[in-house]
């Protein structure tokens, strides 16, 4: 059997005193969108109470919820997580996991380390926990999630995870205990 080989496996890991930025492995990411009116009605018996609005995420039953589109969410899950299985028949299920890349950072600069590399206020007060945005970040598409007051995680494609890691390290080098 073929073993998943992280994108960042050579990345120049990054830890501070202030700041950390690791990947964030071992999850499951599944999106699940469908147009019926009846389809937020059908999904809560899989995943219960849904985010109301686009950009929030909602966190119950080991799983974070969010919603992307007026009809569209994302399920992340522990990596033994079978969501898609309980998904099936609901609206057009997509496993995403293999796609992804999810880099964590940790520590009170990393509002200001995001907000050097992404057009998006990384205020306290605009920014909650919860909250998240889909956006680019030297021109890559990424979802970046406030999971705590500071700290967040950024999913980015596969194919761009060390172009994004770099970039993040890069913007990060004021905070390195490094001189």
């Amino acid at each position: 059997m073929l073993e998943r080989r992280s994108a960042l496996a050579t990345a120049k890991p990054f830890t501070s005193a202030a700041l950390e930025i690791r990947e964030s492995p071992g999850f499951t990411l599944v999106q699940v969108a469908a147009l019926s009116a009846d389809f937020e009605k059908r999904l809560k018996p899989a995943l219960g109470a849904l985010p109301k609005a686009v950009g929030t995420a909602k966190v119950q039953e080991g799983r974070t919820l969010l919603r992307v589109g007026p009809s569209q969410f994302w399920a992340i899950g522990a990596a033994d997580d079978d969501i898609a299985a309980a998904l099936s028949g609901l609206g057009a299920v997509t496993p995403l996991t293999h796609s992804r890349t999810r880099i964590a950072l940790a520590g009170a600069p990393a509002r200001e380390v995001l907000a050097k590399l992404v057009p998006l206020d990384f205020h306290p007060k605009a920014c909650l926990p919860g909250n998240f945005a889909m956006t680019g970040l030297h021109h890559t598409p990424v979802l970046v999630h406030c999971t705590g007051k500071a700290s967040f995680d950024v999913y980015a494609l596969r194919t761009f995870a060390m172009s994004v890691w770099e970039a993040i390290a890069d913007a990060a080098l004021e905070h390195s205990d490094r001189s």
